[in-house]
């Protein structure tokens, strides 16, 4: 099998993952919040589920005339380990230690390791490095996370542990690395990727700071 075509294999399985940890999330989200925020927060999924599902759409196409330019480029590499951050901020704070041993893990080894290898794919453009971008993401979802919340507590009360703490960043990394494979829906994606990011940062620093929404 061919690198690409791994690659769009990869792609189709993070889009139904991330489907349906948002989705659950979601619902979740609705059931505990009131619907002045449930609304919004609906509104982010159902759009970033929509671009990040067009990714499948362009699996299929012809990558666009030329590459993107370098800036772009940057953007989106960065946004692939910066989603990640958000989304541990969300979490645990500016804490280099997480809820659990394997949380510790993710904030301070593979997150870092992910920026390295997007800072070298920013030089040397190789299919299997962004292949190997794509299948370190599906890492930070496995169940680890003990914190008993809104998103968590579903998970939790039946198998232990939530994979729901990055699933922002993992849906931020399904965006990115499609943009980059294809050079299509830029526009869109940056947005998209961009305010899940400054959600999730939002979101940190009314929790941790001012106790809101919980």
């Amino acid at each position: 099998m061919s690198l690409d075509n791994l690659q769009r294999l990869l792609l189709y399985a993070a889009v139904a993952i991330a489907t349906f940890l948002l989705l659950r999330f979601a619902i979740d989200f609705t059931i505990e919040m009131n619907w002045l925020m449930a609304a919004p927060f609906w509104l982010l999924v159902v759009t970033a589920l929509a671009v990040a599902s067009s990714s499948i759409a362009a699996a299929r196409e012809k990558k666009s005339h030329g590459s993107l330019p370098k800036n772009v480029q940057a953007l989106f590499l960065a946004m692939i380990p910066l989603g990640f951050i958000a989304s541990s901020l969300d979490c645990t704070g500016l804490s280099l230690s997480g809820c659990a041993p394997f949380c510790t893990f993710i904030k301070t080894v593979w997150v870092p390791a992910m920026a390295i290898l997007c800072a070298t794919y920013f030089f040397k453009e190789w299919n299997a490095l962004l292949l190997g971008i794509s299948a370190m993401a599906f890492v930070p979802l496995v169940p680890h996370c003990i914190c008993f919340n809104v998103g968590n507590g579903w998970w939790i009360e039946r198998i232990g542990a939530s994979p729901v703490c990055y699933a922002w960043g993992f849906t931020v990394s399904v965006i990115s690395i499609s943009a980059l494979r294809r050079g299509k829906r830029v526009w869109a994606s940056l947005i998209v990727a961009g305010t899940v990011i400054a959600g999730a940062t939002a979101f940190f620093v009314s929790h941790h700071y001012f106790h809101f929404p919980w």
